[in-house]
């Protein structure tokens, strides 16, 4: 169970809101704007018209997708780049440890 909630914890950003910069905060406000106005679009429609058109429907999978994109793309990158630095900070140490023990083999 530790392990998974290690993976979360690096899967996702953890910050709180205070701790967000202004760039997060407006992408998240945005996304969960069109989320909602999206399900809102949906439902007026239906309300008023007793039926969702096609139109609508578009526009609310438009909506959907930026908020996704906005959501998911970003997240994606920052865990890729995480990956990287990861691997990057692994080869450097192994490098670095390789060095090392030639450094303490004597020459015969």
């Amino acid at each position: 169970m530790k392990k998974l909630v290690d993976i979360m914890k690096n899967t996702y950003d953890t910050r709180s809101w205070k701790e967000l910069g202004f760039g997060d905060k407006m992408k998240y406000s945005l996304a969960t704007f069109l989320i909602i106005s999206s399900v809102v679009l949906g439902f007026i429609s239906f309300i008023l018209l007793a039926m969702i058109p096609g139109s609508v429907i578009t526009t609310s999978g438009l909506f959907g997708s930026e908020a996704l994109a906005l959501l998911g793309i970003s997240s994606y990158f920052y865990n890729e780049l995480v990956k990287f630095e990861t691997k990057v900070d692994k080869r450097l140490d192994n490098l670095n440890k390789s060095e090392a023990k030639e450094d303490e083999i004597p020459n015969n």
